[in-house]
């Protein structure tokens, strides 16, 4: 769960409160990974706004999912 409480630091730093998260458990309903073409866990999905973005891993690079889903930091 680490993605996911890095995820919610993030949304809440850079989103301020405009931002739905959804978690998917893969083994319970394995045809959302084909759906998706999710090849690796953790993947953060963004559909919103298009293009959809994809990004794998533990998302504590910051930077790094910041320029990846195309959000811009709030500035200090």
């Amino acid at each position: 769960m680490t993605a996911f409480s890095n995820l919610k630091n993030l949304c809440e730093t850079h989103l301020a409160g405009q931002y739905v998260i959804e978690v998917i458990d893969l083994l319970e309903t394995p045809q959302l990974a084909a759906g998706d073409q999710i090849l690796a866990v953790p993947t953060l999905v963004r559909r919103l706004p298009e293009p959809i973005k994809k990004i794998i891993g533990d998302l504590s690079n910051e930077e790094r999912v910041l320029v990846g889903l195309d959000v811009q930091p709030l500035k200090p």
